[in-house]
Protein backbone atom coordinates (compact mmCIF):
# COMPACT_ATOMS: atom_id res chain seq x y z
CA UNK A 1 0.00 0.00 0.00
CA UNK A 2 1.31 3.52 -0.74
CA UNK A 3 2.84 4.88 2.45
CA UNK A 4 0.53 7.91 2.72
CA UNK A 5 -2.58 5.76 2.25
CA UNK A 6 -1.27 3.34 4.87
CA UNK A 7 -0.71 6.15 7.39
CA UNK A 8 -4.16 7.65 6.77
CA UNK A 9 -5.87 4.26 7.04
CA UNK A 10 -4.40 3.77 10.52
CA UNK A 11 -5.12 7.24 11.90
CA UNK A 12 -8.21 9.43 12.20
CA UNK A 13 -7.39 12.83 10.77
CA UNK A 14 -9.28 15.99 9.93
CA UNK A 15 -9.79 17.01 6.32
CA UNK A 16 -7.29 19.83 6.70
CA UNK A 17 -4.64 17.60 8.21
CA UNK A 18 -5.14 14.92 5.57
CA UNK A 19 -4.46 17.59 2.94
CA UNK A 20 -1.42 18.82 4.89
CA UNK A 21 0.05 15.31 5.02
CA UNK A 22 -0.46 14.86 1.28
CA UNK A 23 1.04 18.27 0.46
CA UNK A 24 4.03 17.88 2.78
CA UNK A 25 4.73 14.44 1.37
CA UNK A 26 6.12 16.09 -1.75
CA UNK A 27 8.16 18.52 0.36
CA UNK A 28 9.77 15.61 2.25
CA UNK A 29 10.57 13.83 -1.03
CA UNK A 30 12.16 16.96 -2.52
CA UNK A 31 14.16 17.80 0.59
CA UNK A 32 15.51 14.26 0.94
CA UNK A 33 16.61 14.12 -2.69
CA UNK A 34 18.25 17.54 -2.39
CA UNK A 35 20.27 16.49 0.65
CA UNK A 36 21.24 13.00 -0.43
CA UNK A 37 21.24 12.68 -4.22
CA UNK A 38 23.08 15.83 -5.32
CA UNK A 39 22.79 16.01 -9.11
CA UNK A 40 21.65 12.41 -9.48
CA UNK A 41 18.00 11.60 -10.16
CA UNK A 42 16.05 9.87 -7.40
CA UNK A 43 13.09 7.61 -8.07
CA UNK A 44 10.36 6.72 -5.58
CA UNK A 45 7.69 4.10 -6.32
CA UNK A 46 4.50 5.84 -5.24
CA UNK A 47 1.86 3.29 -6.25
CA UNK A 48 1.46 -0.16 -7.77
CA UNK A 49 -0.84 1.14 -10.49
CA UNK A 50 -1.12 3.92 -13.02
CA UNK A 51 -4.09 6.23 -12.45
CA UNK A 52 -5.63 8.22 -15.29
CA UNK A 53 -8.88 9.96 -16.22
CA UNK A 54 -10.98 9.10 -19.25
CA UNK A 55 -14.52 10.24 -20.04
CA UNK A 56 -14.64 12.01 -16.67
CA UNK A 57 -13.96 8.74 -14.84
CA UNK A 58 -10.91 7.59 -12.90
CA UNK A 59 -9.28 4.46 -14.32
CA UNK A 60 -6.39 2.24 -13.25
CA UNK A 61 -3.79 0.28 -15.15
CA UNK A 62 -2.14 -2.38 -13.01
CA UNK A 63 0.58 -3.08 -15.57
CA UNK A 64 2.49 0.04 -14.55
CA UNK A 65 4.06 1.48 -11.41
CA UNK A 66 3.45 5.15 -10.67
CA UNK A 67 6.89 6.57 -9.94
CA UNK A 68 8.05 9.97 -8.73
CA UNK A 69 11.20 11.11 -10.49
CA UNK A 70 13.02 13.83 -8.55
CA UNK A 71 15.52 15.86 -10.53
CA UNK A 72 16.71 19.50 -10.30
CA UNK A 73 14.50 20.05 -7.25
CA UNK A 74 11.37 19.13 -9.19
CA UNK A 75 9.05 16.13 -9.07
CA UNK A 76 7.82 14.50 -12.24
CA UNK A 77 5.27 11.68 -12.10
CA UNK A 78 6.12 8.93 -14.56
CA UNK A 79 4.94 5.38 -15.25
CA UNK A 80 7.21 2.35 -15.61
CA UNK A 81 6.02 -0.99 -16.93
CA UNK A 82 6.25 -3.65 -14.22
CA UNK A 83 7.83 -6.07 -16.71
CA UNK A 84 10.81 -3.71 -16.94
CA UNK A 85 11.30 -3.47 -13.17
CA UNK A 86 13.26 -5.94 -11.05
CA UNK A 87 11.10 -8.04 -8.71
CA UNK A 88 12.92 -6.69 -5.63
CA UNK A 89 11.64 -3.15 -6.20
CA UNK A 90 8.10 -2.35 -5.05
CA UNK A 91 5.83 0.34 -3.67
CA UNK A 92 7.51 2.88 -1.34
CA UNK A 93 11.01 1.92 -2.51
CA UNK A 94 13.72 4.32 -3.64
CA UNK A 95 15.83 3.38 -6.64
CA UNK A 96 18.38 4.80 -9.06
CA UNK A 97 18.90 4.20 -12.74
CA UNK A 98 22.46 3.35 -13.75
CA UNK A 99 23.43 2.14 -17.20
CA UNK A 100 19.72 1.64 -17.93
CA UNK A 101 19.38 -0.67 -14.92
CA UNK A 102 17.03 -0.11 -11.97
CA UNK A 103 18.95 -0.39 -8.70
CA UNK A 104 17.15 -0.30 -5.35
CA UNK A 105 18.66 1.89 -2.62
CA UNK A 106 17.73 0.10 0.60
CA UNK A 107 19.31 2.71 2.86
CA UNK A 108 17.52 5.63 1.16
CA UNK A 109 14.27 3.66 1.17
CA UNK A 110 14.44 3.13 4.93
CA UNK A 111 15.48 6.71 5.66
CA UNK A 112 12.90 8.34 3.40
CA UNK A 113 10.04 6.19 4.67
CA UNK A 114 11.04 7.14 8.23
CA UNK A 115 11.04 10.86 7.37
CA UNK A 116 7.60 10.60 5.75
CA UNK A 117 6.22 8.82 8.81
CA UNK A 118 7.79 11.39 11.15
CA UNK A 119 6.23 14.23 9.17
CA UNK A 120 2.78 12.67 9.37
CA UNK A 121 3.20 11.76 13.04
CA UNK A 122 4.05 15.36 13.93
CA UNK A 123 0.89 16.65 12.19
CA UNK A 124 -1.30 13.98 13.79
CA UNK A 125 0.13 14.56 17.29
CA UNK A 126 -0.52 18.32 17.06
CA UNK A 127 -4.05 17.60 15.84
CA UNK A 128 -4.76 15.24 18.72
CA UNK A 129 -3.42 17.67 21.31
CA UNK A 130 -5.71 20.38 19.95
CA UNK A 131 -8.73 18.08 19.84
CA UNK A 132 -8.10 16.99 23.43
CA UNK A 133 -8.33 20.63 24.48
CA UNK A 134 -11.73 20.94 22.75
CA UNK A 135 -13.24 17.85 24.38
CA UNK A 136 -14.57 18.92 27.76
CA UNK A 137 -16.30 16.71 30.29
CA UNK A 138 -20.03 17.33 30.47
CA UNK A 139 -20.15 19.74 27.52
CA UNK A 140 -22.90 19.52 24.90
CA UNK A 141 -21.89 19.61 21.23
CA UNK A 142 -24.17 20.08 18.24
CA UNK A 143 -23.42 18.28 14.98
CA UNK A 144 -23.23 21.17 12.52
CA UNK A 145 -22.02 19.13 9.53
CA UNK A 146 -21.40 15.48 8.72
CA UNK A 147 -18.24 14.66 6.80
CA UNK A 148 -17.75 10.94 6.21
CA UNK A 149 -16.60 9.43 9.48
CA UNK A 150 -15.97 12.90 10.89
CA UNK A 151 -18.38 15.54 12.17
CA UNK A 152 -18.08 19.25 12.67
CA UNK A 153 -19.18 19.98 16.23
CA UNK A 154 -20.30 23.25 17.78
CA UNK A 155 -19.75 23.61 21.51
CA UNK A 156 -23.13 24.61 22.97
CA UNK A 157 -21.79 24.83 26.52
CA UNK A 158 -18.82 27.11 25.93
CA UNK A 159 -19.53 30.83 25.77
CA UNK A 160 -18.90 31.95 23.11
CA UNK A 161 -19.15 28.59 21.39
CA UNK A 162 -16.79 27.42 18.69
CA UNK A 163 -16.77 24.81 15.94
CA UNK A 164 -14.20 22.11 15.18
CA UNK A 165 -13.87 18.93 13.16
CA UNK A 166 -14.02 15.85 15.38
CA UNK A 167 -12.36 12.65 14.14
CA UNK A 168 -13.26 10.36 17.02
CA UNK A 169 -17.01 9.84 16.89
CA UNK A 170 -17.96 6.32 18.09
CA UNK A 171 -18.98 4.14 15.14
CA UNK A 172 -22.34 3.26 16.68
CA UNK A 173 -23.17 6.98 16.78
CA UNK A 174 -22.31 7.72 13.16
CA UNK A 175 -25.45 6.00 11.87
CA UNK A 176 -27.67 7.80 14.40
CA UNK A 177 -26.48 11.37 14.27
CA UNK A 178 -27.55 14.02 11.77
CA UNK A 179 -27.04 17.75 11.50
CA UNK A 180 -28.65 19.26 14.58
CA UNK A 181 -28.03 16.23 16.81
CA UNK A 182 -26.64 17.03 20.26
CA UNK A 183 -23.88 14.90 21.75
CA UNK A 184 -22.61 14.95 25.31
CA UNK A 185 -18.96 14.36 26.08
CA UNK A 186 -18.64 12.20 29.16
CA UNK A 187 -16.06 9.73 30.48
CA UNK A 188 -13.81 10.26 27.47
CA UNK A 189 -16.36 9.69 24.71
CA UNK A 190 -19.41 11.15 22.98
CA UNK A 191 -22.93 9.93 23.69
CA UNK A 192 -26.22 10.84 22.01
CA UNK A 193 -28.12 13.48 23.99
CA UNK A 194 -30.94 15.01 21.91
CA UNK A 195 -32.02 16.18 18.44
CA UNK A 196 -32.76 19.83 19.24
CA UNK A 197 -29.35 21.33 18.52
CA UNK A 198 -30.53 24.09 16.21
CA UNK A 199 -33.19 25.17 18.73
CA UNK A 200 -30.57 25.30 21.46
CA UNK A 201 -28.27 27.31 19.20
CA UNK A 202 -31.05 29.77 18.37
CA UNK A 203 -31.66 30.36 22.08
CA UNK A 204 -27.95 30.94 22.65
CA UNK A 205 -27.76 33.41 19.77
CA UNK A 206 -30.89 35.35 20.81
CA UNK A 207 -29.69 35.65 24.39
CA UNK A 208 -26.46 37.37 23.39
Amino acid sequence: MPIIEDILSKNNVTTGNENSIRWKFNDVILEYAKKNFNNESMYFVQDSKKTYWENNKEHYNNDFYSVLKVENNQIEKIEINKNDMPKNIGVNDVFRIKEEKYIIDDFATEELQKEIKNMAEEIINKQNEKLDSYRKEGHLYMVSEELGNNCFLYDLTEAPGFEFEEVDIPKDLLDKVAEGSVLKYTNGTYKYYSSDGFERLDKINTSK
